[in-house]
């Protein structure tokens, strides 16, 4: 019988590159909206849409002149923008 071992580093390598691959996956799975779509998302308009990209609020991607927003950067930005009764006790 042939007995291989295998070194913590090389798991800690292969644990990575597996984490590095469900993250490109779940990115190539990712929901992309249009402007129109992603504005009625956030329940606000699409000149409300251009101000929060134009400011850094919100992150988009552009091929062209077409412009997509990720669902999921959209839910982060309603998360952002999240108050609670604990958030509004600790101010």
């Amino acid at each position: 019988m042939d007995l291989k071992l295998i070194k913590s580093k090389d798991i800690k390598d292969l644990q990575k590159q597996i984490n590095e691959l469900n993250e490109t996956n779940m990115s190539l799975q990712e929901k992309w909206l249009f402007p129109e779509e992603a504005a009625e998302f956030l329940d606000v308009s699409l000149r409300t849409l251009l101000r929060m990209r134009s400011r850094g609020d919100l992150a988009y991607s552009k091929i062209g002149q077409k412009v997509r927003y990720k669902q999921s950067d959209l839910i982060k930005c309603f998360n952002k923008h999240y108050f609670s009764v604990d958030n509004i006790k600790k101010k």
